[in-house]
C-alpha cells in the first residue's frame, strides 16, 4: 500500500476520533432545537425574551418585536414617532410587562410601549403621559413584580396608576437602576450596590443596605438586573466585572454568589430557587443555588448535531419548563427536558466513507445482553463510553456466533395475510392483527371480519408503514417513512390513540427500514433506518410529559378571510381587541361562516398536540382532533382550525382543550362566547311589533265589523219601518178610495143631512195618503222605464223637485230616488216569489239597468241575494 494512502487513512481516523470526542464532550444534558429566520423569526439577533400571561412568547430582535404562538410569528413594527427619550437610562435592552396588556421596552436612552390589545406601539408617548397627569419629562421607567409602573422624574418616583409619589433625596449622585416590590415594601436598587427600602403605606424610607463595600463599586456600577425569588432578590451586576448577588429581605443581608471577569448578560431563577442560569459572552452558566456548584456550557449542541459557539444575549425559562436561549446572531435555541426522548445515533457515529450509505437493517442480542446491528455487510456492537454515550465497535462476521449471524442476516420481505400482501405484519397479545401497507395501517380485530384502516388524518405519522412491533406494555410501535407512531389501546373500551415521534423527538431525518424494529431483553427499543437508528427506553422515559396546555385564540376567519383587529365588517367591528384578549364575539346574521384558530402553545412539539372542542348548541359531544393530522381541522403544524357554516342566530359558547396525551385532559378549558344577531325582522322587537300590529288589525277589524253590522241593522230597521209606513199609507189610500166611493154612492141617495168630517178623519192624513197614492201610482206606471227619474216624477205630480224632496223626506224620511228604488224592489220581490221570470227579465220589468245592479240593491234592502230571497219565501210558506 502506498505510504501516502496509509498516511491519509491515519489522518482520517484521527479526525474522526477527535470529532467523536468533541460530540461526546459537549453533548451534556442539553440538546437544543434551533429557531431562526427560516422558521419565521424576523432576524437572528435576539435582544430579550419574555412570556405573556396567555402563554405566548415575546422575542425582541435588533429589528423587530416578534410574538410567537408555537407555530406562527407575528411582528410589531415601530417608527421614530413611537420612541420617547429617556434621559437617565444608559443600560441594556429591557422589557417590562405592565398589567396584562402593556409592554414597556427600554433601550439606551429610549422608551417604547406596545398595547397588546391592538398589537401596536403607542404613538407619541409624551401625549400619553400628559393624559395621565405626568407633566414633567421622564428620566427612567420601571415595573415591579406586582405589575405597577414607576416613573422617575428628577427627585420623585411616581406610580403611574395610583399617582402614589415617593420623594427622593435632593441632589442625590446615585443612579437608580432597578425597582421591585414585596408586599407593602418598595425596594430601590442604585448603581452603588445599595438597596433602599420604602414603606408604601407612608412613603417613608425604612432602611438602606449595600451589596458590597465602597471599594468594589467600580467593579459593578454599570448595569443591574433584579429577579425576584421566593425569599429575596437576585441581582446581576456588571462593570469591570460581572457578579450575582442575593438580598435576603427578611434578614436584610446581602450575599455574593458568583463573580466573573466579564459581563454577565441575563439571569433566570428556576422555581424553588434551586438553580440559576446566567448567559454570557460564550454559552451560559448553571449555578446550583443550594450547594453553590457551578457548571459552564460554552458550546451548545442542536438536535441536528451542530455545535453553536456564540454570545448568549439572553436566556429565559417559560411556564412549561422550557429553556429559551437567545443568541447574538444565531437566532433562538430551545430546550425542554422532555425533548429528544429518542436517542439518535446518526451517520457520524459510523466509521464509513462519505460515499458509502448507512442503512441499519436489523438488530440482534446475545446471551449477556450485548446489542448488535448490521449496516449492509458491516456488523457493529453497541457499547457505552465512559461519559454514558453510545459507541459503535466494528466486528467481523467470523467474530460472532452463528446464531447472531443468522439473526443479523435475516431480511425483511413481504408478508401475506388473508390473501393480501403487506409491508409489515404483527398479531398482538389481544389477538388483533396489524397489517402495514404502503398506504395506511390496517387492523383486524376479533369483533369484525372487515378491517379498519388508519391514515395520517387518523393520527399515523406517515402512510407508508415499514415495521410493526408490540412491546412488553402491549403498546404497538410502527415505523414509517417519516417518523414513529406509538399506538395505545385502551383496555376498557378498546379505543385506539396515537402518539407520534418526529424530528423534534430525535427521530431520523430519513425514512425507517422495513422490518428494522427490535426489543431487547431489558425493554429497550431499537429502530433502524436510513443514516442511523434510534434507541428508546420506555421504562425510564415517559412517552408524553403530560404538560398542562391552555389554548390561545389566535385567528378568526369569516368566509375564509382573516378578521383584522379594529376593522369594520358591515356595520360592526368584530374584533375590537386582538384574538388572544377576546372573550366575546358579536356577529350579524349574515356573518355566520366562521373558522376559529387556536394554538395550544406546545413549544415542545406542536405536531404532537391533541385538541378537543365543542360549540355549545351545535355539537353534542367533544370533537377530537390530532394536530399532526391532515384532516382539514388542523394545518399539520399544531394549530386547531374549527369551522362552522350557516350558523343560525343565537348565543353559543365555543370550548377548547389541548393535551399532548389523548388519554389525559387536565388542562384548562378555553371558552369563547359567540352571539349571532338575528336580522331586524327576526328580532324580539320586530316580533313584538308584529304581534301588536296583528292585534291592532284584529281589533280594528272587529270594531269595523261591529260598526258596519250595526249600520246595516239600523238601515234594515229603517227600511222595514219605511216599508211598513208605505204599506200603511197604501192601506190608508185604499181605505180612502173605498170611503170616497161609498160617499159618492151615498151622495146620490137622499140624505137628511150633510156629511160632516170627524176628528178621526183629518184632512191632512187624507191629503198625504192621496199624495202617496198618486206618487206610488206614477212610479208603478213607469216601472218598466229604466230612466224614470225624480225629475219625471215631480213633473207627473205637478211639483217642483225640491218640493217633492221635502215632502217625501217629511212623510217617509227618505229621498225621492230611494222612494222610487224601494217601490221597484218591492215589485221585484213580488216577481221573484211568483218565479215566472228570470232575474234579467225582472230587472227589465222593474226598471233596473242590469241584473247585477238589481242584485246589489236587493241585497242592501233585504239582506240576501234575489235567488236566496225566493227560496226563503217558499220555505216560509
Amino acid at each position: 500500500m502506498p505510504v501516502n494512502n496509509v498516511k491519509n487513512i491515519k489522518i482520517a481516523l484521527l479526525l474522526f476520533l477527535c470529532f467523536r470526542i468533541t460530540l461526546t464532550a459537549y453533548a451534556g444534558d442539553f440538546l437544543f432545537t434551533s429557531i431562526n429566520t427560516s422558521n419565521g423569526l424576523s432576524d437572528n439577533q435576539i435582544r430579550f425574551i419574555l412570556q405573556l400571561p396567555d402563554g405566548r412568547m415575546v422575542f425582541t430582535t435588533s429589528g423587530n418585536v416578534n410574538l410567537y404562538d408555537g407555530v406562527h410569528f407575528s411582528y410589531l413594527h415601530r417608527t421614530a414617532e413611537d420612541v420617547y427619550p429617556l434621559q437617565q437610562y444608559d443600560g441594556y435592552y429591557r422589557i417590562y410587562r405592565s398589567g396584562d396588556s402593556l409592554l414597556w421596552i427600554k433601550d439606551n436612552h429610549k422608551l417604547m410601549c406596545i398595547d397588546l390589545y391592538k398589537e401596536q406601539y403607542i404613538t407619541d408617548l409624551a401625549s400619553y403621559f400628559q393624559g395621565k397627569s405626568i407633566p414633567r419629562p421622564l428620566e427612567d421607567l420601571f415595573v415591579d413584580d406586582l405589575g405597577r409602573t414607576w416613573l422617575l422624574m428628577s427627585n420623585a418616583l411616581q406610580e403611574l396608576g395610583s399617582g402614589m409619589c415617593i420623594l427622593l433625596p435632593d441632589n442625590d449622585p446615585r443612579v437608580l437602576q432597578d425597582v421591585n416590590a414585596k408586599d407593602n415594601a418598595l425596594y430601590l436598587f442604585y448603581d452603588t450596590g445599595e438597596v433602599v427600602c420604602y414603606d408604601l403605606g407612608n412613603q417613608k424610607e425604612l432602611y438602606t443596605t449595600s451589596a458590597y463595600p465602597p471599594s468594589e463599586r467600580g467593579d459593578f456600577w454599570r448595569t443591574s438586573l433584579v429577579v425576584k425569588g421566593s425569599k429575596g432578590f437576585y441581582q446581576l451586576r456588571n462593570g469591570r466585572k460581572g457578579g450575582l448577588f442575593y438580598f435576603d429581605w427578611q434578614n436584610r443581608t446581602w450575599k455574593k454568589i458568583f463573580e466573573q471577569e466579564y459581563t454577565l448578560n441575563t439571569l433566570v431563577i428556576l422555581p424553588g430557587d434551586e438553580k440559576a442560569y446566567i448567559s454570557c459572552i460564550h454559552g451560559f452558566w448553571i449555578i446550583d443555588l443550594v450547594n453553590g456548584a457551578h457548571q459552564y456550557l460554552p458550546l451548545l449542541k442542536t438536535r441536528k448535531g451542530q455545535i453553536v459557539s456564540t454570545e448568549i444575549s439572553t436566556i429565559f425559562q417559560d411556564l412549561q419548563g422550557g429553556l429559551w436561549v437567545g443568541t447574538l446572531n444565531r437566532g433562538l435555541l430551545y430546550y425542554h427536558p422532555a425533548m429528544h426522548k429518542l436517542a439518535y445515533i446518526g451517520r457520524s457515529f459510523f466509521p464509513v466513507s462519505l460515499e458509502e450509505d448507512v442503512v441499519v437493517e436489523c438488530f440482534a442480542e446475545d446471551e449477556v445482553g450485548n446489542i448488535y446491528l448490521r449496516n449492509h455487510s458491516h456488523i457493529y456492537r453497541l457499547a457505552d463510553s465512559k461519559d454514558g454515550s453510545l459507541l459503535l465497535i466494528p466486528l467481523s462476521a467470523s467474530s460472532i456466533s452463528s446464531e447472531l449471524s443468522s439473526q443479523l442476516q435475516r431480511s425483511a420481505s413481504g408478508y401475506q395475510f388473508r390473501g393480501k400482501n403487506y409491508t409489515a405484519l404483527c398479531t398482538d397479545s389481544r389477538g388483533w392483527t396489524w397489517g402495514g401497507t404502503s398506504d395506511g395501517l390496517e387492523l383486524f380485530t376479533n369483533r369484525k371480519k372487515t378491517s379498519h384502516i388508519f391514515y395520517c388524518e387518523n393520527g399515523l405519522s406517515n402512510n407508508f408503514v415499514q415495521a410493526i412491533h408490540e412491546d412488553r406494555h402491549n403498546d404497538i410501535w410502527v415505523t414509517t417513512s417519516n417518523g414513529i407512531s406509538r399506538i395505545h389501546v385502551n383496555p376498557d373500551n378498546h379505543d385506539v390513540s396515537f402518539i407520534n415521534f418526529n424530528r423534534q423527538d430525535g427521530a431520523l431525518e430519513g425514512e425507517y427500514v422495513q422490518g428494522a424494529i427490535f426489543e431487547a431483553s431489558d425493554g429497550t427499543l431499537y429502530f433502524g433506518g436510513i443514516d442511523g437508528f434510534n434507541v428508546f427506553r420506555p421504562d425510564s422515559e415517559p412517552i408524553a410529559p403530560g404538560l398542562p396546555y391552555t389554548p390561545v385564540f389566535t385567528t378568526l376567519r369569516l368566509y375564509g378571510q382573516k378578521v383584522n383587529t379594529g376593522e369594520k365588517y358591515g356595520d360592526r367591528v368584530i374584533l375590537p381587541q386582538t384574538p388572544p384578549y377576546t372573550e366575546n364575539i358579536e356577529l350579524d346574521y349574515n356573518q355566520n361562516f366562521l373558522t376559529f384558530e387556536f394554538s395550544a402553545l406546545n413549544y415542545l412539539n406542536g405536531e404532537r398536540t391533541y385538541y378537543r372542542y365543542q360549540l355549545e348548541g351545535i355539537d353534542k359531544d367533544w370533537n377530537h382532533v390530532f394536530a399532526g393530522g391532515q384532516n382539514g381541522r388542523t394545518d399539520g403544524t399544531g394549530i386547531l382550525q374549527a369551522s362552522y357554516t350557516d350558523l343560525s342566530p343565537g348565543k353559543y359558547i365555543f370550548r377548547v382543550m389541548a393535551s399532548d396525551n389523548i388519554l389525559k385532559w387536565d388542562g384548562r378549558v378555553k371558552e369563547l362566547s359567540l352571539i349571532i344577531h338575528a336580522p331586524w325582522w327576526k328580532t324580539t322587537t320586530a316580533y313584538t311589533l308584529y304581534i301588536v300590529t296583528l292585534l291592532v288589525v284584529i281589533i280594528a277589524g272587529i270594531r269595523l265589523y261591529v260598526y258596519w253590522t250595526r249600520k246595516k241593522m239600523e238601515r234594515r230597521h229603517k227600511e222595514e219601518i219605511l216599508l211598513l209606513r208605505i204599506r200603511n199609507l197604501i192601506e190608508q189610500c185604499n181605505s180612502y178610495e173605498n170611503e170616497q166611493k161609498a160617499r159618492s154612492e151615498e151622495s146620490n141617495a137622499p140624505s137628511p143631512c150633510n156629511t160632516v168630517e170627524t176628528p178621526h178623519s183629518p184632512k191632512q192624513d187624507v191629503a198625504e195618503s192621496a199624495f202617496l197614492a198618486r206618487a206610488i201610482e206614477q212610479v208603478e206606471k213607469n216601472l218598466h222605464v229604466s230612466g224614470y227619474s225624480v225629475e219625471q216624477l215631480s213633473r207627473d205630480l205637478c211639483m217642483e223637485r225640491t218640493g217633492l224632496y221635502r215632502k217625501l223626506v217629511t212623510m217617509l224620511d227618505q229621498s225621492p230616488s230611494l222612494f222610487i228604488r224601494n217601490i221597484r224592489l218591492q215589485r221585484a220581490a213580488q216577481l221573484l216569489v211568483e218565479g215566472d221570470l228570470s232575474i234579467t227579465e225582472i230587472a227589465e220589468r222593474t226598471g233596473f239597468s242590469s241584473s247585477s245592479y238589481l242584485s246589489k240593491c236587493f241585497q242592501e234592502m233585504y239582506g240576501c241575494r234575489p235567488s236566496e230571497y225566493a227560496e226563503k219565501m217558499k220555505k216560509s210558506t
